[in-house]
C-alpha cells in the first residue's frame, strides 16, 4: 500500500510532479486542519460514541508521548497525543509527528496528516489524520500505532509504539451510504466514474475513479442539498498507487437529507459536468 505522500524517493520520475503537489496539499492542510481536529476532540461537542479513550505513554530519548484518544471514521483514524520532549530536543509547533497505522496487522494507510500545538511547560498537543484505502469491517478492531516518522523527512530510531483496540460499532450504525455508479464526462474530455459517497456525523467523503492515471488538482465537487444548501469538496487523495482511484473528503458534515446532487467542479467553481443526483441507500 500507499504510505506518506512525503517520501518522493524511489518513485517513478512522471510521478514527482504528483508527489510535490501533494507536498503542497499536505502542507496546507496542516494549516488549516488545527480547527477540524479541535472540533472533533472538544469533549463539549456529541462525538463521545466515535472515540476510544486510550492514555497510555510511553518514552525514548527524544521524550514522553501520551497517546490520549482515537476516533474512528469511515477510512480514516483521527489521533489526540500529547508529546513532552527532553530538554535538549529542539521541538517546535513546526515540527509534525506522522504515525504509521496497521490495522488488524495489516497497513492501509494512503495519507498522513496533522499538526502540532504548543502547550504550557514545553508540551506539545500532537494532531494526526492516517487516511486509509479501506476499513476491515470488523466491529472492534486492533491498531499498531507506530510515531516513527520525524516531519516526513526521518525515521524515529525509537519510535512510540502502542498497542490499541478501538470500536468503530457506533460509526457503522451511523453511517449513511449513497450508491452512485455513474460515469460522468468533464468539459475537458476526461471520464471518472463517481462511485459512493460515505457520510458519517464525522465527515463526508466522495469516491471515484478514472480509466486512466489522473490528475486530480482541478477536479473538485459540489454537493447540494434540495434546500439549496450546499457543501464544495476540495482536495482529493489517491487510494492506489496507480492514481486511478480516489478519495475526497469533507470533515464535520453529515448528510442526513434523502437527496442530493453532487457536481464536479473547477478550482473557481464553475462546473466541469452534469450534475449527479445522490440518494441514501
Amino acid at each position: 500500500m500507499m504510505s506518506n505522500d512525503l517520501i518522493l524517493e524511489g518513485q517513478p520520475k512522471e510521478n514527482r510532479g504528483r508527489k510535490a503537489w501533494f507536498i503542497v496539499v499536505l502542507l496546507l492542510l496542516v494549516v488549516t486542519c488545527v480547527f477540524v481536529f479541535y472540533f472533533l476532540f472538544n469533549k463539549e461537542l456529541n462525538f463521545e460514541a466515535y472515540k476510544t479513550v486510550v492514555g497510555k505513554t510511553t518514552e525514548n530519548k527524544l521524550g514522553r508521548l501520551t497517546l490520549n484518544e482515537i476516533i474512528i471514521d469511515d477510512n480514516q483514524i483521527l489521533l489526540n497525543a500529547t508529546f513532552k520532549p527532553v530538554k535538549d530536543v529542539n521541538f517546535d509547533d513546526q515540527i509534525y509527528l506522522f504515525p504509521q497505522v496497521f490495522v488488524n496487522g495489516k497497513e492501509f494507510t494512503v495519507r498522513n496528516g496533522g499538526q502540532s500545538i504548543a502547550q504550557s511547560d514545553k508540551t506539545f498537543t500532537i494532531y494526526s489524520s492516517v487516511k486509509l484505502s479501506e476499513l476491515p469491517k470488523d466491529k472492534i478492531l486492533n491498531l499498531d500505532i507506530r510515531y516513527n516518522d520525524w516531519n516526513g523527512e526521518k525515521k524515529i530510531d525509537e519510535p512510540w509504539v502502542f498497542q490499541v483496540e478501538a470500536s468503530q460499532k457506533q460509526l457503522q450504525e451511523d453511517r449513511k451510504t449513497f450508491p452512485v455508479a455513474k460515469k460522468v464526462k468533464l468539459l475537458d474530455g476526461q471520464e471518472i466514474t463517481i462511485e459512493k459517497v460515505i457520510s458519517t456525523p464525522i465527515s463526508t467523503t466522495i469516491y471515484f475513479h478514472s480509466e486512466n492515471s489522473l490528475l486530480n488538482e482541478a477536479i473538485h465537487f459540489k454537493i447540494q442539498s434540495a434546500s439549496g444548501e450546499s457543501w464544495d469538496f476540495n482536495t482529493a487523495y489517491p487510494l492506489n498507487e496507480d492514481y486511478t482511484k480516489w478519495g475526497v473528503r469533507l470533515d464535520t458534515v453529515y448528510l442526513t437529507g434523502k437527496g442530493y446532487e453532487l457536481i464536479p467542479v473547477a478550482v473557481d467553481g464553475s462546473e466541469l459536468g452534469s450534475a449527479v443526483k445522490i440518494r441514501e441507500k
